[in-house]
């Protein structure tokens, strides 16, 4: 008798988190000691610290996300339990026949409240409000405690998201939930839940969303436009014994294929492979079976056959609950997990050091000249004041009447800055009015009560028409003024360094093109879904207008919320420096002339002088060897986030 399989690995997630969070946690103190350093040593702003502070939280707070898409009886429950809740010893999502979750789950760890399980009931869906405003605060949800010391207890509470109930297809049709006319129909009870659990993984970083098929993507716009969008891996999940059905291929075409392209990683499942095992087939034959599905899989949904991942979900996990390294190995489950870990976490990482990489190079490269402004300007005193020694008091006033012309011009500098701080304002004025958030919002809230007030079809394209003109006509005005500001950067640039030496501010590149599409995307999603034939004739007044705004107008608010964040961040890395170049110059000029004044006062105050000098050139030495530290700490970090994590 052969000896048994080693079980691979059951838990391929953990130390790709656990290196993810260590990573995070050590670029996020590198971060800290930065932005203190900076600080202490007046090689940095208030702004410019304010950036990494916000970086550093968002460091701390991260979370991936993993959306499991699939029409109902998929078996995506079950595939939940056994990638990450195998260890509890029990399912903890609910997965027997007849009982699967119906409702949106979100599945996290938030330290900062107590593990439970909320459920929002689906008559919020009458309310005006959007979901994710909901999910902003407590009130409304109801919430059920949960007990992680008696895994047991967490299956018997998770009941709860397959509840259901009973109201006329009239109230089905008023929540949005469809239903022929006449009659009793059965609807969720709940419209979305979120479990609460101190699990390693989710403590780590992790966050789940199960979605329950077509018909619930179909009527919660919110899980479409935001939640799936947002996910960092969307898993589509498909069924051995069914194949791609027309409902499958419907929710592939319509929620997950349109997300190529968009930063998401995708993955198909072909699960419940354990069926075409009857005992009596030899095993070549099962994996021929397997191959030929696969293939016809990636043929039907157009993408490569490596993507499509085939397991047995129910397999899997009974083999992890029994330490079976054999039936694991059949159940192909380790293979998805490894390659989730590997890819979710890697991508995750890296995109973290491109925003520390964007933030931090201004802030070092600002220091650094800072510093080395610094130590030319004491270098130049030292040779200066070297030379007065023993020389006569003429040569002292020679060097007065330098210091004091050189202290004009830095004037001139500050007079030219003035100047151009009032263009800055005027221009950052007018992109602040342009980007407003609140204006998007009020524009989006005249467009859903014009579509909730439209007697005619007509009405509802014109009102949707005419949001999107006036939202694209900010947003073009406001590419207008950009580009007039980066010409006058460009301009600004060349004439302090012309006339008063001062280095140039490197500019940071800003694309303004993204938003444009962003709105372009918008407004075809608004036209294939909301403005369909089908849609018009189905929906009523009430639903559309909410559609409109859930889906629509919240997601054109979060474009102007990014721009107008993005463009003042943009604007004021271009001035603060060169404020901070000029203060510094002018700090310079008033040292050498009080300088000049002491030495012609008293001849023994020079010695005196120059000893202070050369202590400071020390100090600079030091502060140079301190932000090559920093600079290579990061340096590392950055590199480190390049390579493969360990598996």
């Amino acid at each position: 008798m052969s000896a048994p399989r080693t079980l691979p690995d059951h838990r391929a997630f953990e130390p790709g988190l656990a290196a993810l969070k260590t990573w995070r946690d050590e670029m996020a103190a590198a971060l800290a000691q930065l932005r203190r350093w900076a600080i202490v040593n007046r090689l940095g702003d208030e702004h410019g610290a304010a950036r990494l502070a916000h970086l550093e939280r968002r460091l701390a707070a991260d979370r991936l996300s993993v959306a499991f898409v699939a029409e109902v009886s998929r078996g995506k429950s079950e595939l939940i339990n056994a990638l990450f809740f195998a260890d509890l010893g029990t399912r903890l999502l609910p997965a027997r026949e007849g009982r699967t979750t119906i409702c949106p789950t979100e599945i996290l760890h938030d330290a900062t409240r107590p593990p439970s399980i909320r459920v929002l009931p689906v008559e919020t869906r009458e309310s005006p409000r959007a979901l994710r405003e909901f999910i902003a605060e407590s009130a409304g949800w109801k919430e059920i405690a949960l007990d992680p010391a008696r895994p047991e207890s967490l299956a018997e509470a998770l009941d709860v998201l397959c509840e259901t109930q009973n109201v006329t297809a009239a109230e089905a049709q008023n929540l949005g939930l469809g239903g022929e006319s006449g009659g009793r129909v059965e609807i969720p009870r709940w419209r979305y839940a979120i479990v609460n659990l101190p699990h390693p993984l989710l403590s780590m970083g992790l966050s789940i969303l199960d979605t329950p098929g077509l018909e619930a993507l179909a009527c919660e716009p919110e899980l479409t436009m935001h939640r799936l969008q947002e996910a960092d891996a969307v898993v589509f999940m498909l069924s051995v014994d069914t194949g791609p059905s027309q409902a499958d291929l419907a929710l592939w075409n319509e929620h997950v294929e349109p997300m190529e392209g968009q930063g998401h990683t995708r993955y198909v499942v072909l699960n419940k492979i354990d069926s075409l095992r009857d005992g009596a087939r030899p095993e070549t034959e099962v994996l021929t079976e397997i191959d030929r599905q696969v293939r016809a899989t990636a043929e039907t949904l157009g993408i490569d056959p490596t993507q499509v991942f085939p397991l047995s979900a129910r397999q899997g996990l009974e083999a992890r609950f029994r330490g079976d390294g054999d039936a694991l190995a059949k159940s192909r489950v380790y293979r998805l997990e490894q390659a989730l870990a590997r890819g979710l976490v890697q991508s995750r990482r890296q995109d973290h050091a491109t925003s520390v990489r964007a933030e931090v190079r201004s802030l070092l490269a600002e220091s650094h000249a800072l510093l080395e402004s610094r130590r030319s300007f004491v270098e130049e005193q030292v040779g200066e004041l070297g030379l007065l020694q023993g020389r006569n008091q003429k040569l002292v006033e020679t060097l007065g009447r330098k210091a004091a012309d050189e202290r004009a011009r830095i004037e001139d500098a500050r007079n030219a800055l003035t100047g151009l701080r009032a263009v800055h304002n005027r221009h950052a004025d007018e992109l602040a009015q342009l980007l407003d958030p609140n204006t998007a919002r009020d524009a989006g809230l005249r467009a859903r009560a014009a579509v909730l007030s439209a007697v005619f079809s007509g009405r509802i394209g014109e009102a949707v028409d005419g949001y999107f003109a006036q939202m694209r006509g900010r947003i073009t005005r406001a590419v207008e003024v950009i580009g007039e500001v980066k010409a006058m950067m460009a301009t600004v640039n060349q004439r302090f360094a012309d006339s008063w030496g001062l280095a140039p501010v490197e500019v940071a590149n800003f694309s303004t093109d993204r938003f444009l599409l962003e709105l372009d995307r918008l407004e075809e999603h608004c036209t294939r879904d909301f403005r369909s034939a089908t849609s018009l004739l189905t929906r009523g007044r009430r639903t559309l207008a909410a559609l409109f705004f859930d889906t629509v107008a919240l997601k054109a608010i979060h474009v102007f919320e990014i721009a107008d964040r993005e463009v003042r961040t943009w604007m004021n890395s271009f001035i603060r420096p060169l404020e901070a170049q000029v203060g510094t110059f002018q700090e310079q000029a008033n040292a050498r002339i009080e300088g000049m004044a002491r030495i012609r006062d008293a001849e023994s105050g020079l010695l005196e002088r120059v000893g202070g000098l050369q202590q400071f050139l020390s100090d600079c030495d030091r502060l140079g060897r301190e932000w090559e530290a920093h600079d290579g700490r990061i340096a590392r970090l950055l590199a480190e986030a390049a390579s493969p994590l360990p598996h």
